[in-house]
């Protein structure tokens, strides 16, 4: 029995793409199946039998895409505006369309991912696909049980409805990580004053699959082809980590 697979499907599985990179490089007619463009992204084909053929203008579109990590550092605001202070974009190359996924406010630093693949940066913020981010947190006055409980079971509202449940655990008697999947303006901050307390020091350590202990602090790097296969929608759903 012959095997069908999607062709979006099976350029992903070549490592030519993302399965929504495929999908317009096949709306866009930048992909043959023996010898035919094909505009159907539902289309399948049988890769025993078939030859797939990506044009060259693919391989140059894919390379104008840019997968950056940077370590923010306290201070710097996530925008391009001159009026609202240092900006992140002071700290990475200069590239067209660069934009970020998931905000720092100007008092936190960490992770924060940049690229100028569109597509991609929507697999990394949008709440649908889960994405796990972990913080490390510093409070002003010693943690609780009954903190720590609230902060992690869904109980508080902000913005006029509940957060998600979290996962949370005490570093020491002020410190704890936390690790949410969505992504409200100021979120920790407010959920720990909504307990009484204030946060003195916040930290990303983790997005996704991806850390970086050795990143200092206002720099960057590229991610690595595999770092940025872990970010894509497709694995999201394997990316629950166990808090260290």
């Amino acid at each position: 029995m012959e095997q069908q697979v999607r062709l979006n499907k099976h350029l992903k599985d070549l490592g030519v793409c993302s399965r929504r990179q495929a999908d317009e490089f096949i709306a866009q007619g930048y992909v043959t199946v023996n010898g035919n463009i094909i505009t159907n992204m539902g289309y399948k084909i049988n890769p025993l039998i078939d030859k797939v053929v990506v044009l060259p203008v693919v391989n140059q579109l894919i390379s104008q895409f840019r997968y950056i990590l940077l370590n923010k550092p306290i201070g710097y605001v996530c925008t391009k505006s001159l009026v609202d202070g240092e900006n992140i974009f002071k700290l990475v190359p200069s590239i067209n369309n660069l934009t970020y996924a998931g905000r720092l406010d100007k008092d936190s630093h960490g992770l924060i991912i940049l690229s100028n693949d569109g597509k991609f940066i929507y697999q990394v913020c949008a709440s649908e696909f889960a994405q796990e981010k972990e913080y490390l947190v510093r409070v002003n006055k010693p943690l609780t049980e009954n903190f720590l409980y609230q902060q992690s079971n869904g109980s508080i509202r902000l913005e006029g409805r509940l957060v998600k449940k979290a996962r949370v655990k005490a570093v020491n008697s002020y410190t704890y990580k936390i690790v949410l999947t969505e992504g409200i303006n100021r979120q920790i901050r407010k959920m720990a004053q909504n307990q009484g307390y204030n946060v003195v020091d916040l930290k990303r350590i983790r997005i996704g699959k991806v850390t970086d202990i050795n990143l200092r602090s206002g720099k960057w790097r590229d991610l690595s082809s595999s770092e940025v296969k872990l970010l894509s929608y497709s694995s999201v759903g394997e990316q629950k980590h166990k808090i260290k």
